[in-house]
């Protein structure tokens, strides 16, 4: 079946996505044949296979700005190392005495890289045991996204895994697309999606990275995802920065390309968890609102810890919102991993969701946020109209 993409104004045509899958490691497929199906690193399966489910997590990824300068640093919301011994902290392995300013936030090289495969097929494995069944990779492009080592974790587990596509915030990718415009963006996502990328497919768009919206950078990724979505009926995943508030510009702009915001996940709603108005906003729009930073220890820093979360999640189930609630950890540095002290990918599984229980949160309820809302969500749905 062809997809119409709209080419201008009061006109539809038909463009057949067909493709030749390079260097013979996987093959092709038509966005329209992924309806009804969710795509995995190994393929589609269908919905009802994934089970338990984390739609927001990392497993090889990289912190490290790619400018090392102070410029560079500063525009990833981070410090550069200066000082002899922030440099010998920040070169330093990560060890257990340096695990409480890691928490603090003092820069560590080891702790903003994921990278040592054989310590993340333990931690998902160890997800397995806890009864999870499925996770969603959302490291996107400036953040080292690694297809292959991803699919390697899946097949030596037995965790299906859906891997992401799109560009993170600016400061990691800086000029590298400034040039292109929307429909170039959108069109390489969704061969992520169909061609895949070393023949190992995305199934998500996303985490696409906003932090501040007023940026031109951040506009155009977003309408690049939107774009996307509604020429592969694949899902987004939006990271929004922590303390921003532009959650509901970008639904707007979403809605304003023709997207159906209920294929939009907003992720980091965590800190929002004492602005039940806002949170509502997101909601009636249809979107689903991701609390997907659980299980990291409060610190002094802390604005908001896990018992606020279950009291919003507890507060938004009674008033109808069950159905667009998602839970998650982020793992994205090395002590969130339980092999440094962390919660690792089980935390929800055998932290939060007990602690829900003893909040009056019911079986169905919790199989609703974890099964049932991320299954609805990684559905690939009928390609759209793309609005010009």
């Amino acid at each position: 079946m062809p997809l119409f993409v709209r080419a201008s104004a009061g006109s539809l045509i038909a463009v057949f996505f067909t493709f030749v899958t390079p260097c013979g490691t996987g093959w092709a497929q038509s966005a329209d044949s992924l309806v009804g199906k969710v795509m995995t690193v190994k393929g589609p399966i269908a919905p009802d296979a994934l089970g338990v489910t984390l739609p927001h997590e990392h497993l090889f990824m990289d912190f490290q700005p790619p400018l090392n300068t102070p410029e560079g640093w500063t525009a990833v919301g981070a410090r550069r190392p200066v000082t002899p011994d922030d440099m010998a902290f920040f070169e330093a392995p990560l060890t257990m005495d340096k695990l409480g300013q890691a928490k603090m936030g003092r820069a560590n090289r080891d702790n903003r890289r994921l990278d040592n495969e054989a310590m993340e097929i333990r931690e998902v494995a160890d997800y397995k045991l806890s009864g999870g069944n499925s996770l969603v990779e959302v490291s996107s492009i400036g953040l080292g996204r690694n297809p292959a080592a991803i699919k390697r974790v899946s097949d030596a587990t037995g965790v299906n895994i859906v891997m992401g596509s799109g560009w993170y915030e600016h400061g990691y990718v800086q000029d590298a697309i400034d040039k292109r415009s929307v429909p170039d963006l959108a069109n390489e996502i969704v061969r992520d999606i169909t061609v895949g990328v070393g023949g190992i497919h995305a199934g998500v768009i996303g985490e696409i990275g906003v932090k501040d919206f007023s940026q031109a950078y951040e506009k155009k990724i977003v309408a690049a995802a939107g774009r996307a979505s509604l020429i592969s009926g694949a899902p987004i995943s939006i990271h929004i920065g922590v303390g921003s508030r532009d959650q509901l510009g970008v639904l707007a702009l979403l809605k304003e390309g023709g997207v159906d915001l209920s294929r939009v996940a907003m992720g980091h709603s965590d800190p929002l968890v004492t602005d039940m108005p806002l949170m509502k906003k997101i909601l009636d729009q249809g979107a689903f609102i991701e609390f997907d930073l659980l299980g990291r220890a409060p610190t002094v820093r802390s604005t908001y810890t896990d018992h606020d979360v279950a009291v919003a999640v507890v507060a938004l189930i009674k008033q109808g919102y069950g159905k667009q609630i998602l839970l998650s950890q982020d793992v994205c540095f090395k002590m969130d991993l339980k092999s440094y002290g962390g919660g690792g990918y089980s935390f929800i599984n055998e932290q939060f969701i007990p602690y829900l229980k003893r909040m009056g949160v019911t079986n169905d309820q919790i199989a609703q946020m974890t099964i049932e809302n991320p299954k609805r969500f990684l559905t690939f749905v009928a390609p759209r109209p793309v609005r010009n």
